[in-house]
């Protein structure tokens, strides 16, 4: 079933928090029972992505990625 989800971007600086679908195929959103168990929303505010694991009818982030330093 095509849902969307309630999430907080996790980035430092952004506080935006509402109902999000994840970002890419919602093809596999559409069985009552989704094939894949981790998704990527991206914040429309900051447009920072994150991933989430798909746990029963909610998501939980995934730690963040840390930034590359040069």
């Amino acid at each position: 079933m095509l849902t969307d989800y309630i999430v907080h971007c996790p980035h430092v600086g952004c506080s935006w928090h509402g109902p999000l679908f994840p970002r890419g195929n919602r093809d596999n959103f559409k069985p009552a029972t989704p094939s894949c168990h981790e998704v990527v929303f991206e914040c429309p505010r900051c447009h920072g992505e994150w991933h989430a694991e798909v746990i029963g009818d909610d998501v939980h982030p995934l730690p963040l990625e840390p930034l590359p330093t040069s």
